[in-house]
């Protein structure tokens, strides 16, 4: 994979988004943002999003950096080497996540991006770096960083939405009924036996009229 032309589109992750998903569409990082803050279905989700969220804030600095007038090499050089960490860091989270998330398709377009996009920063960091002095141009990386982004939108978004579906469905079937207590096994004898006692007390009264 020599260029980002050659990253997988993300956009082939959103088609597969159900109808309605936060997740199918992003207009700016703040709205990114606000999507990953929604997500807490449970710890590992947190995990994720925080994860995440720190990716996207390392994003928007870079961005900052590569759009100025007057580019630092060194700077973005060292900044790229710290994703770089980052993105090593994410990867073995994602890989200790539990077995839920691993089931879904989008669990490996996110884990194939995460690796692709980690060989990018690797090379432009050694590209940034004396002697070379080189920087990725501000398009080139922002479309390689929102396909990563976008992939773990998606899988996060998955996870999300069947945790919510296997919630409705146990909301639905019936509770297993919870076994009587001793008293209310008492009072069930009890009211099954009155028709017996009754009957033997009329045919009790019967029997001393009838020797009377």
């Amino acid at each position: 994979m020599d260029s980002v032309s050659d990253f997988p589109d993300s956009s082939a992750f959103y088609d597969r988004s159900p109808a309605g998903s936060q997740a199918s569409n992003f207009q700016s990082l703040g709205a990114y943002s606000e999507f990953l803050r929604s997500a807490m279905a449970d710890e590992e989700s947190r995990q994720m999003s925080d994860d995440l969220q720190g990716l996207a804030v390392q994003v928007e600095a870079m961005m900052v950096l590569l759009q100025q007038q007057v580019v630092d090499a060194a700077t973005v050089a060292q900044a790229l080497l710290r994703l770089v960490g980052d993105l090593r860091s994410h990867r073995t989270m994602l890989l200790s996540l539990g077995a839920d998330w691993h089931q879904f398709y989008e669990f490996d377009a996110h884990f194939s991006t995460v690796n692709q996009f980690r060989i990018f920063v690797t090379r432009w960091a050694a590209q940034a770096a004396p002697p070379v002095q080189v920087v990725p141009s501000p398009a080139e990386f922002d479309v390689a960083a929102w396909r990563l982004l976008g992939a773990g939108a998606m899988l996060l978004d998955e996870y999300e939405q069947s945790k919510a579906s296997v919630k409705i469905t146990a909301a639905v079937v019936p509770e297993k009924p919870l076994a009587p207590t001793w008293w209310q096994r008492v009072q069930g004898w009890w009211r099954g036996q009155t028709p017996v006692r009754t009957e033997q007390r009329k045919a009790g009264r019967r029997g001393r009229r009838q020797s009377d």
